[in-house]
């Protein structure tokens, strides 16, 4: 085609003419919209975007925080500051936080604006899911897409940002697939995976469901799952590598909130005369399928995550069913139910008033002065867990190490007596394998142990308290054990500094010392001489074999070398 060759447009798109000149670049976009939608698809586009902008701008105003956010925050901080990428010793005795949770939002947000990448992320989910499902299911209407607005505008105050910013992107990889573009679509999916691998277990209910239905797809799907059988593989990997013990929460209720959404589901599409009536069923059964699967598989890390895919598309997927057949009163009905199920649990976070100033950096200022003198690199700290779990993120941020962390499956590295009904003895023997001296109660709703913890700290003769004011209560436990102790009957070790990929000790004399960080095969001794293992005594702690007394430096160190090392043990 020579240089002056043009395009123009006409009612079907776009056609080439020689030697006219090229259309401005404005006729070209509108005829482009007039091929896929008009601007009812630039308004898809557009305002979602606009709508979530301006609900993030009024949680700010009113004090509303979304509820993952801590979290989310101190991770991009510790990123920031190049402290921690593989092992942060901050949170439950040291965990592998960030790496093994998925690394990829965190390093854009680096570089973006968190709520802005928070915005952009939610608003394309809508316009993503219309292009799937017209792409895929043959819909054209725009209600199931506005419909996922809504249930986004709610979700939101989740604060799972990770976990949206990778549906985006998971769904930016189904778009391409169902526009036969299997190659491209590993792009968005493999940020996806390694963003919140979550993304993949909602997208896979969608792509298995195809799969199933649709057999002109499988050369192409199958060629994709190929394409990126690398990177699935390089997950699972990480995976393995970088292995915690986790207590991943599913109940029965939980259960059967999925399965019954799915049977409503089905009975939806039967009870139609949807052209994709049967895909669209498909879609529902596999649903049920994976959460009762997940259910049976004991100690897998997905558990309740798999209701994603209900919180996300519950509503949108029944109301992309088309020529109901049931009458509107019952259709109505279980729209309304269904829609109550997904949204009113992440809608009461707007709600939760009493929460709010446990929040703010105010109310945590003079519980951090009092850490701030009183804070000694042999003890760690315990606060008893907020609500809003916002602790996580105010004294861990500001340097100082903590029992727990956010994730309540995390806590089966070592905190898993808070989860049972635990008595004061307990506790406090809890407290000493910790290495806490001081145990911060906050005057401010609190998690699930708070309450029992309470009434312990103020009944037990095992804690004096030692400072208070309005927000805050401070106790120190009575014979407390340090963070370090001798194991052979010799003094016990000082820790002169715990950073949060290492710590540095001084060792009386030689000898093996218990050292109530977590164990992880990466550790490795940076300044002296002697070995390292893990503790027989069922802590998951580390121990160290001084050869002799002195200083002595130990540091998480990931390396190529041990990492190979570490799989060929798995194997």
């Amino acid at each position: 085609m020579s240089s002056d060759a043009v395009t123009e447009t006409s009612g079907a798109g776009l056609r080439v003419h020689p030697g006219r000149p090229a259309p401005p670049p404005i006729s070209r976009l509108r005829a482009l919209l007039a091929r896929h939608g008009g601007y009812r698809l630039l308004a898809l586009i557009v305002l979602p975007g606009v709508v979530f902008a301006v609900i993030s701008v009024v949680m700010s105003q009113l004090g509303i925080v979304e509820w993952d956010t801590p979290a989310h925050l101190y991770k991009i901080a510790i990123l920031q500051e190049q402290k921690a990428i593989f092992w942060d010793n901050n949170w439950y005795g040291g965990a592998y936080d960030i790496i093994g949770y998925g690394l990829v939002f965190y390093l854009v947000a680096q570089f973006v604006d968190y709520t802005v990448l928070v915005v952009i992320s939610a608003g394309l989910l809508p316009v993503l899911f219309y292009l799937y499902m017209r792409k895929s299911y043959g819909d054209t209407s725009y209600w199931p897409a506005v419909s996922l607005v809504l249930v986004l505008a709610v979700y939101l105050a989740n604060g799972q940002d990770p976990f949206l910013f990778a549906m985006a992107l998971m769904m930016a990889a189904m778009v391409l697939l169902a526009y036969r573009h299997p190659l491209l679509a590993v792009l968005p999916a493999a940020a996806a995976i390694f963003a919140n691998p979550v993304a993949l277990v909602v997208g896979a209910v969608f792509l298995v469901a195809e799969l199933i239905a649709r057999p002109q797809v499988r050369g192409r799907y199958l060629r994709a799952f190929l394409y990126l059988s690398p990177v699935l593989i390089g997950r699972v990997l990480v995976g393995l590598i970088f292995y915690e013990r986790g207590t991943y929460v599913y109940n029965l209720s939980s259960v059967l909130l999925f399965v019954g959404y799915g049977v409503v589901g089905y009975l939806f599409v039967r009870l139609s005369r949807d052209p994709e009536r049967r895909a669209k069923g498909v879609l529902f059964l596999t649903f049920i399928g994976f959460a009762a699967v997940i259910a049976l598989v004991p100690g897998n890390p997905i558990g309740f995550n798999v209701g994603r895919f209900f919180f996300l598309f519950a509503l949108p997927l029944l109301v992309s069913v088309r020529r109901l057949l049931m009458p509107a009163f019952v259709s109505g009905f279980l729209i309304l139910a269904v829609a109550g199920g997904q949204m009113v649990p992440p809608a009461q976070q707007y709600f939760q008033v009493a929460e709010q100033p446990s929040t703010t950096a105010a109310f945590f200022t003079p519980a951090l002065s009092f850490a701030a003198q009183h804070y000694d690199p042999n003890y760690r700290f315990h606060v008893v867990a907020l609500q809003t779990h916002w602790e996580a993120y105010y004294f861990s941020v500001n340097g100082f190490p903590i029992t727990r962390g956010w994730y309540r499956q995390a806590d089966a590295l070592h905190n898993e007596v808070l989860s049972g009904n635990f008595d004061a003895g307990t506790y406090t023997a809890w407290l000493r394998q910790m290495g806490v001296k001081y145990v911060f109660l906050p005057h401010a709703p609190l998690d699930w142990s708070g309450p029992r913890e309470t009434s312990i700290l103020e009944t037990s003769s095992d804690f004096t308290r030692v400072w208070n004011d309005s927000e805050w209560t401070v106790y120190q436990l009575k014979d407390p054990s340090p963070m370090a102790v001798g194991l052979t009957g010799q003094p016990d070790p000082t820790v002169t500094k715990l950073l949060h990929q290492a710590l540095y000790l001084t060792v009386p004399e030689a000898g093996d010392y218990l050292i109530k960080v977590t164990y992880s095969p990466y550790w490795e001794i940076t300044q002296g001489k002697g070995s390292l293992r893990q503790s027989s005594e069922g802590s998951d702690f580390l121990v160290l074999h001084a050869t002799r007394a002195g200083n002595y430096g130990i540091q998480v160190q990931v390396t190529l070398q041990q990492s190979l090392r570490e799989l060929v043990q798995i194997f």
